[in-house]
């Protein structure tokens, strides 16, 4: 019998096997003979309620009816209704084939060989797949489905082996054929895969958002949604790789892609202070001569941690600073970097006197706000500025103090 486009024929030849797979009697160690069955109110619900519409009664029931004359399953009946629907147990095997399913065993079967063949890779990669092979051997389902297991693996295993920058869209056409495959189908999975499996706390520490932590994992690994660019500007001398001297002023801003920066000889600053900047608006206010701006949009790259360790290493003397809002998620940023890259950053116009100052220009915090600000203060960190936040209720937003303040430079650095 070839199965026809019937959603209770399907179904309930599914949940039969589904019995079946789950029984002694397929692993073998039934004692005495089992039967498997499922009540017709599992494949139609309403077949048992009295306002149910009659029409689709009679279909339902014409359905069964086909399969019993097919001798597929076999039919109890009682006050002319169907009771219960039984397999027959010498037609299970049609069943497989009549659904195009793989049998469970055959199944699982593939799954470990699929899992097995990753392990060795990667170490965030062996996590994952002893993870699922510990689930099938308990008898359980894997976490996903095989053909989504192998396309997940695939991938990941393409992110983990990256080395060279690479966006998004360009990976999904070169894996997928399709350059938004990756982000409509696959880019929420692989890195939830990743951020369980990976070592990714530190840097993950303290975000909430879902698409700043994707954004994190996959910067990690030189695949980015847009292309990489550190601007920088201040006094500065930088020997790029094919030997050109590139020289960066407060009034000659550069913006370097990963390429340049990653293969840069020499780079000298003519200041003894450094300074990151959370957003580009402060970025372009500020202009103290003896300071050297690098601007991080947000929480920094592996190419901004890579720049900001390779100044840090080539000129000894700095003084670090990070400039960024007055918020929770402003000062998870600041711990971001300071574990990120070593330095120990000091914050720029981040203290309660600055609330103070410009508390009318303040917003009000939101829950996930109040949420970062209790984690911070659980680890002992900023705890006066998180305290006067949560008091006040207010944040602020970096911008209006480097527009208020454009005078702030020297006796900060004194």
């Amino acid at each position: 019998m070839e199965l026809p486009n019937n959603k209770y024929q399907e179904k309930v030849l599914q949940l039969l096997l589904d019995q079946y797979e789950k029984s002694k009697t397929y692993t073998g160690d039934n004692v005495k003979k089992q039967t498997f069955s499922v009540s017709p109110g599992k494949i139609y619900g309403k077949y048992f309620d009295s306002f149910a519409d009659l029409g689709e009664i009679a279909d339902f029931e014409r359905d069964m009816q086909e399969l019993a004359e097919q001798a597929l399953i076999k039919l109890t009946f009682q006050d002319g209704e169907i009771r219960r629907i039984a397999a027959v147990e010498e037609k299970i095997p049609e069943y497989y084939r009549i659904l195009g399913r793989e049998e469970k065993k055959e199944l699982l079967v593939r799954e470990r060989k699929l899992y097995e063949g990753y392990v060795g890779k990667h170490p965030t990669l062996d996590q994952f797949c002893r993870q699922q092979l510990a689930r099938l051997e308990r008898g359980n389902k894997a976490e996903y489905p095989l053909k989504r297991a192998e396309e997940l693996l695939k991938l990941a295993a393409r992110i983990l082996e990256n080395r060279e920058e690479i966006l998004e869209r360009e990976l999904s056409i070169s894996l997928f054929g399709d350059s938004k495959a990756f982000e409509k189908s696959y880019r929420t999975a692989v890195c939830s895969i990743l951020e369980k499996n990976g070592n990714y706390g530190e840097k993950l520490y303290g975000i909430t958002n879902a698409r700043e932590k994707e954004l994190i994992i996959l910067g990690e690994h030189n695949i980015h949604a847009n292309p990489s660019y550190i601007y920088l500007r201040g006094h500065g001398e930088f020997v790029l790789g094919n030997g050109t001297l590139l020289q960066v002023t407060p009034d000659f801003p550069v913006a370097l892609s990963a390429q340049a920066a990653e293969g840069m000889k020499e780079a000298r600053l003519l200041c003894k202070t450094a300074m990151t900047v959370e957003n580009l608006t402060t970025f372009h206010r500020m202009q103290s001569e003896e300071v050297f701006y690098i601007y991080l949009s947000g929480y920094h790259n592996t190419l901004k941690q890579y720049v900001i360790k390779r100044l840090a290493a080539e000129n000894p003397m700095l003084k670090w600073y990070h400039f960024g809002d007055l918020d929770p998620d402003g000062f998870f940023i600041l711990e971001h970097l300071k574990r990120g890259t070593g330095i120990a950053f000091e914050a720029f116009h981040m203290g309660v006197e600055d609330l103070m100052k410009y508390k009318a220009f303040g917003k009000s915090l939101e829950e996930n706000d109040r949420k970062k600000a209790d984690t911070l203060m659980e680890r002992g960190l900023y705890r006066k500025e998180l305290s006067y936040m949560l008091q006040e209720n207010i944040k602020l937003e970096q911008e209006i103090i480097s527009w208020k303040e454009k005078e702030h430079g020297p006796t900060k650095f004194q």
